[in-house]
């Protein structure tokens, strides 16, 4: 789970039903979670599948500069004789590339529906690696489900089940090494972290005061946590925890940065003792030079195991 995806778990949860994008967060959150299945049974397949010489590199979530803003790249694959682009589709129906304007539509239970089109979304994030490295990048559209099927294929660039993949991938290695992989993913990785939430959370008008604050139980999901006895507790389930505050600390730091004000902090774990804050917070969101301000300590493996847990 990126931050993106982390972001839109924690809003989908967090806003209340009367919010005017609540729909749409949920909504795309399904289609988020269905691309990132997609995404993790494609690098699985490869990584057990794939037949290549040498070293085979996989990154996924790929943020490059390119032109006024970013692409994103599902996943890459970095080999010392080629590098290739994996633009990968977990949907069904049926698809149309229209080659004449490209513009791209599916056909699910009778109804057409327009959609970006894979091979444009492609075509970018091909040429911004390929900028970005300097040197030819290859790029193929992975179809996830078994549930779809192309009646009109794409003009440019090849698409293939997941099944052939490995096949696919393998026909692109042609015995001569080019490339230092290891060096190539190196300037890859050592790109600056791309913060897409915060865009996101524009868009859709989602602010600090738009959330349900305090800390949510993790039983119930919808109740907020009461700190009674040096301990975290539930008023309609029982559960209790002396540190469920960290979840909602990293719940936090994805939406808006790991700066925390003190006023932002109370209303956030639903606190007004500043002595108690001042323990809850005292290894979690350290204090800073600037006075009232704090930082959140980073640990989103907290969030991963607890959305891991709602989302099985």
């Amino acid at each position: 789970m990126n931050d993106f995806l982390l972001a839109q778990m924690i809003a989908a949860e967090r806003l209340p039903e009367r919010h005017e994008s609540k729909s749409t967060v949920l909504s795309e959150l399904k289609n988020s979670l269905a691309g990132a299945s997609g995404e993790q049974r494609t690098a699985a397949l490869l990584k057990r599948e794939l037949n290549l010489p040498g070293k085979a590199i996989f990154l996924n979530d790929v943020h490059i500069p390119y032109k006024d803003g970013m692409a994103q790249i599902d996943l890459l694959l970095v080999h010392e004789e080629f590098v290739c682009v994996l633009e990968v589709k977990n949907m069904i129906g049926e698809f149309y590339f229209d080659s004449v304007n490209f513009q791209f539509h599916r056909i699910v239970d009778g109804r057409r529906e327009g959609m970006r089109n894979p091979e444009a979304q492609l075509h970018r994030a091909v040429r911004a690696v390929s900028s970005f490295l300097g040197i030819a990048v290859q790029g193929v559209i992975v179809l996830a489900s078994r549930s779809g099927k192309v009646v009109e294929a794409p003009k440019h660039y090849p698409i293939v089940s997941l099944d052939y993949l490995p096949f696919h991938l393998e026909e692109l290695a042609k015995g001569v090494a080019l490339f230092d992989a290891a060096a190539l993913s190196s300037k890859l990785t050592g790109l600056p972290a791309w913060n897409s939430s915060r865009h996101w959370l524009e868009r859709h008008n989602i602010a600090f005061e738009s959330l349900r604050l305090g800390v949510t139980c993790p039983t119930c999901r919808k109740s907020s946590l009461d700190w009674r006895e040096r301990k975290w507790n539930c008023s309609v389930c029982g559960f209790y925890s002396r540190d469920a505050h960290e979840v909602t600390l990293q719940e936090y730091a994805v939406l808006f940065g790991s700066e925390l004000d003190t006023a932002s902090a109370y209303r956030l774990l639903g606190i007004e003792n500043k002595y108690i804050l001042y323990r809850l917070l005292e290894k979690t969101a350290l204090q800073s030079h600037v006075r009232g301000k704090r930082r959140i300590v980073e640990n989103r493996e907290l969030l991963r195991n607890y959305f891991s847990c709602v989302y099985r």
